[in-house]
């Protein structure tokens, strides 16, 4: 009979061979994985800017929409640094399409710029800093029912980010503030606070000569400029929309 100290080396061999099995099994398993494939960057990952015209865009807005979730990036091919005027083109889009999540969420990440050069007033006017804006596949009557759309979106911003000043909140201020920095906040007289105003472009922007009308997302339409629930800064451009919820905190 064999003794037990005779088993031990049995035993030892035989869990030896265990992990070799396994070890050989693991890396031709490494061996055999697919790699992973390179990424190319295709054209609908990055956005036209600037953006079609409004009734363009009106005309199939379930399609628009699934142009903008297969983006990748926020700014044009070739472009690697945002601007207030991609901001801008971003939030004429959201608007237009009523994704209240998407522009609600754009207005606070252009808020978060505290760059001067982001001040709303500064917004370039897309008609002398965008040469895409004279596209020949547009008509005139196009390119101005863009350029009202966009001048009615800078009096969105001004409205949203003047709520937030008037609370005592600054560009300037970091994300998370302290009941005592809080405080003195709202004690800064309201003449030395950062107030945003439109652009001189936006507010010379002639209005359109028959209205634009924008429906909601669920496809409600308005009834007419006299409706309560119409945009006030977006009918003194000839545009009828329902007035977008612009407030966050």
């Amino acid at each position: 009979m064999a003794s037990s100290s005779d088993k031990k080396p049995g035993k030892l061999w035989s869990k030896i061979r265990q992990v070799l099995r396994s070890t050989q099994a693991f890396n031709s398993a490494v061996d055999h994985e697919t790699p992973e494939e390179e990424y190319i960057a295709q054209d609908s990952d990055y956005p036209t800017f600037p953006p079609p015209p409004p009734r363009q865009t009106l005309q199939s807005t379930s399609a628009y929409r699934d142009q903008i979730k297969q983006r990748k990036f926020a700014c044009p091919r070739g472009v690697f640094q945002d601007s207030p005027l991609y901001a801008l083109y971003r939030l004429y889009e959201f608007f237009l399409l009523d994704d209240v999540l998407a522009y609600r969420n754009a207005l606070e990440a252009f808020w978060r710029q505290s760059d001067p050069a982001w001040s709303l007033s500064r917004i370039p006017d897309p008609k002398t800093a965008d040469p895409g804006f004279w596209s020949p596949d547009l008509t005139e009557a196009e390119r101005h029912e863009r350029y009202a759309f966009l001048a009615g979106c800078t009096y969105l911003l001004v409205r949203s980010f003047n709520a937030r000043v008037k609370l005592g909140l600054s560009r300037q201020m970091k994300s998370l503030i302290t009941p005592e920095e809080a405080e003195a906040a709202r004690n800064v007289p309201l003449e030395e606070r950062s107030w945003e105003k439109v652009p001189e472009w936006a507010e010379n922007a002639p209005a359109l000569p028959e209205f634009l009308v924008v429906p909601t997302h669920e496809g409600e339409v308005l009834s007419g400029p006299e409706d309560q629930r119409a945009d006030e800064d977006f009918l003194r451009k000839g545009i009828l929309l329902w007035t977008p919820h612009v407030y966050f905190t």
